[in-house]
């Protein structure tokens, strides 16, 4: 854009922006028109935006979002804070990076809220994902341990598609409580009320495609190794899948997810529990490649055998094809596994495999004893020679006096039968039974 071109459009801007201001001011004889100044705001946003001057588009959204929200237009208002909440990570005016992700969650979180007024669940749940995972910038790429506000986020995003009194995995979230519970009453997620289940079913979001966002949290949380949280969102992922009522691929791998995460956590009893009570229950799971797996894993989880866990995830066994088609967070879950806890990541240079490397000391033993089978036997003459170590014992007792030794042993008393006193019975007399 030329200079003159560029003069243009910001003054046009701010004739706009000028007119937006003159429709909320309060008169005797008139009242704020915000839906005039949010269209008024959302052009000079526009010319600001050609300009490429972000931060006054990004101020401008807000305001032509305050206005919508003033005259209930929820759908433009949702829009222009998820504007915002993008040009929020760019923006040069707040200082510091945790500050922008900052901002950015909050505006999306705002686009959640205005959906939510539209009755629009699947995107109010789309616009709090956006708002959990924009704060992971606060994390490295592989951290172990996200942080808590990101954490918290994702798991209201995931209750935002599910309810946890419908997610048989509610057990598993680890920040806040459900909304749809009333911490004052009794009442608790496993045995909500009638009138909590009526509520959380007209919540539940049942729009094509809904489980994949649900997903993505699965993968990125089991990424950061976070299985909890993880094993939280599979299960709403596959409440929402078989509410379909449809036998898909996408279901099989989200109850052999589920399985994967639950051994991550080191539980394999667990895992096998819902694998018959709940994934064989359907029966189209039972002739699927991934129910294959699933059994294959826990099974040799629980039996603790370590060759039966590397041949069920070698990716050129049996298996093959259902690890091919995991997701790559999962295919790295499950060369984690061990049969004796929790997955763990392999430390830098290590072998995936849990076995452990023969200590220093024992590859010396093996290797004497190597030795010693090469070497040729001792002659006779070689083992007269040897020391037995009584060389010293043998020595002090060539220097006892003989009579006084003697002596000694005359005064021991053996209880002889000569002695005469008939203390002495017969063998025949004592009854050893």
């Amino acid at each position: 854009m030329s200079s003159e071109a560029r003069a243009a459009k910001l003054k046009e801007a701010e004739e706009y922006k000028e007119k937006a201001n003159k429709c909320m001011e309060k008169s005797f004889f008139g009242r704020p028109e915000p839906v005039a100044a949010s269209t008024y705001f959302k052009r000079a946003a526009d010319a600001y935006q050609a300009c490429q001057e972000l931060r006054m588009e990004r101020l401008y959204r807000l305001e032509s979002a305050a206005c919508n929200r003033q005259a209930a237009t929820w759908a433009s208002a949702a829009g222009d804070y998820t504007r915002a909440a993008e040009l929020a990570l760019e923006a040069p005016d707040i200082p510091t990076e945790t500050d922008r992700r900052k901002e950015a969650a909050k505006n999306h979180k705002l686009a959640a809220s205005a959906w939510t007024q539209m009755n629009e669940k699947a995107k109010a749940a789309a616009s709090q994902v956006k708002a959990a995972t924009v704060l992971l910038g606060d994390c490295d790429g592989d951290a172990a341990v996200i942080s808590k506000d990101a954490l918290q986020g994702m798991e209201e995003a995931i209750e935002a598609h599910v309810p946890d009194v419908f997610n048989h995995n509610a057990r598993y979230r680890q920040t806040g409580i459900s909304a749809y519970i009333d911490p004052d009453s009794d009442e608790t997620v496993e045995n909500p009320s009638p009138d909590t289940l009526a509520l959380a079913s007209e919540h539940i979001v049942t729009r094509s495609y809904a489980h994949e966002p649900v997903l993505q949290l699965v993968y990125l949380l089991a990424s950061h190794r976070e299985f909890t949280s993880a094993l939280y969102a599979a299960g709403a992922a596959t409440t929402i899948l078989e509410r379909e009522n449809l036998a898909t691929l996408t279901i099989s791998r989200a109850y052999v997810t589920e399985t994967i995460l639950t051994l991550a956590l080191g539980d394999p009893v667990q895992a096998e529990q819902s694998f018959l009570n709940k994934h064989v229950q359907k029966s189209s799971y039972l002739s699927s490649r991934e129910c294959k797996l699933a059994e294959d894993l826990f099974m040799a989880v629980k039996r603790r055998d370590l060759d039966a866990l590397e041949e069920a995830r070698d990716p050129k066994g049996s298996n093959r094809a259902a690890l091919a088609n995991l997701d790559i967070s999962m295919r790295n879950t499950v060369s984690w596994l061990r049969v004796s806890g929790v997955a763990r990541k392999p430390a830098p240079g290590a072998s995936s495999s849990s076995r452990e490397a023969p200590s220093a000391a024992s590859n010396a033993q093996t290797k004497a004893a190597a030795e010693s089978k090469n070497e040729s036997p001792a002659s006779l003459q070689d083992l007269l020679g040897m020391k037995t170590g009584y060389e010293e014992d043998v020595a002090a007792g060539a220097n006892l006096d003989q009579d006084v030794l003697n002596s000694e042993l005359d005064g021991l008393d053996f209880g002889d039968d000569d002695s005469g006193d008939g203390s002495d019975s017969d063998d025949s007399d004592i009854d050893l039974r």
